[in-house]
């Protein structure tokens, strides 16, 4: 499971991100991330994490201040 909330123009929050543990590190969260990810063109996707930056790095987020972040496609370029 998975959301995404988003403002519907420019930011977006990552959150609820869950994989039931007998099916962990089959790629699920990743490809549910993409997906979600994929659906807001144009606009910086945020999120918060303690224990799995790993892989929200290899997904493309970069660190920031206070969050781990990436831009779908290009800044505030829908599709």
């Amino acid at each position: 499971m998975a959301r995404l909330l988003s403002d519907g123009v420019c930011n977006a929050y990552l959150l609820d991100v869950w994989t039931k543990s007998s099916h962990r590190r089959r790629g699920i969260a990743s490809e549910l991330v993409r997906r979600l990810v994929a659906e807001v063109p144009g606009q910086h996707v945020g999120l918060q994490t303690d224990n799995a930056q790993a892989l929200y790095r290899s997904l493309g987020f970069d660190f920031q201040p206070d969050f781990m972040s990436i831009v779908s496609g290009r800044w505030l370029e829908g599709g």
